[in-house]
């Protein structure tokens, strides 16, 4: 089968290898579509500060079982499902209270072991989930990164709906907070980033309450959409400085401010406010079954839109090529897809 392996910085090597076989508790599945991941950016750029070369990228899949062990009860042949690549100890604190999605020995595939970036691939079979009807394998890939925003939403209410949600950035991740917060219920929301391009993506998929931050004033925004009541949780998926410190800085006391973008450095943040403000500050990291369970929900009640934040599709064997793309078009890209 093929396969492809990024092997040193922006440099990706496809290649014939042996389709593995499945263990017991194991299911193969023959792979239908990747998405690419802000993570996979950094491990191409060779910044990313968990991911090792050579590796073989790939944790955002889809695809058709070809063989199961036997043992599901729930999964068969033939049925089309999306991959969720974590691969935990089971035995450790996180692990034993249910929070094994930072289990300390925590390892995604396709991060730290080898990803679906081939023609067929081998995970436990409790980490495939069927996918909705009414999603193809490429919108399905959109799944993982919907966990991913369901669990960050989760991290400030169990319960959302009434309430009024700032999101700062309107990528992939921010994007699918918003809709999250709004398809559970959410008040208002509003979303901001610096790209008409982003924000338009954002209004297209059901966002009201766009804010171009470089040429419009926040603060005056969420006085004329929230009013004197104002917000009651923001949710950071920028990963920069500036923005998380204008957060602190606008932010009603006493509020939830959830962190779900991904700092590559070490930020200057006002700690200050956050103590003067009794601020909650929040981590976020990937899921458990629970959020992927929900996001698969929430996507068969028609409450999330994923096919409008792909912006581009590639073969496999031009996973070079997707790369480069979305190097040379940062501004007009969302999410890039690899057809299988």
């Amino acid at each position: 089968m093929r396969q492809v392996e990024l092997t040193g910085i922006k440099n990706f090597e496809c290649r014939e290898v042996e389709q593995p076989a499945i263990g017991p508790g194991q299911a193969k599945i023959a792979v239908k579509a990747i998405g690419i991941c802000g993570s996979d950016i950094h491990a191409y750029y060779g910044e990313h500060p968990f991911m090792d070369f050579p590796i073989v990228l790939g944790h955002e899949c889809t695809g058709i079982i070809e063989e199961i062990s036997g043992e599901n009860t729930k999964l068969k042949k033939g049925d089309r499902v999306v991959l969720r690549p974590q691969r935990v100890c089971g035995a450790c604190k996180p692990c034993r209270a249910g929070r094994y999605n930072i289990c300390e020995k925590l390892e995604v595939l396709g991060c730290q072991c080898p990803g679906g970036a081939s023609d067929y691939y081998v995970a436990d079979e409790d980490l495939f989930y069927r996918l909705p009807d009414n999603v193809g394998f490429d919108e399905g890939t959109l799944i993982e990164p919907l966990a991913v925003a369901v669990h960050a939403v989760k991290r400030a209410f169990r319960e959302v709906e009434g309430k009024n949600i700032l999101v700062l950035g309107a990528g992939t991740i921010g994007n699918l907070v918003a809709q999250s917060v709004k398809g559970m219920g959410a008040r208002k929301v509003m979303i901001t980033d610096i790209s008409d391009f982003r924000l338009d993506l954002a209004k297209q998929c059901g966002i009201g309450h766009t804010v171009n931050i470089s040429r419009q004033e926040l603060a005056e925004e969420i006085e004329k959409v929230f009013g004197k009541d104002g917000i009651d949780a923001v949710y950071e998926c920028t990963a920069n400085e500036a923005a998380l410190n204008q957060a602190l800085f606008l932010s009603p006391k006493g509020i939830p401010i959830v962190v779900a973008g991904v700092f590559a450095g070490m930020p200057h943040i006002n700690l200050a406010n956050v103590q003067d403000r009794e601020y909650t500050l929040l981590g976020t990291l990937m899921y458990v079954e629970e959020d992927y369970m929900e996001s698969i929900d929430l996507v068969k009640q028609g409450k999330i839109c994923l096919k409008r934040l792909i912006t581009q599709k590639f073969g496999l064997d031009r996973m070079a090529d997707a790369f480069r793309y979305i190097e040379q078009n940062q501004d007009r890209v969302q999410k890039v897809v690899l057809d299988i």
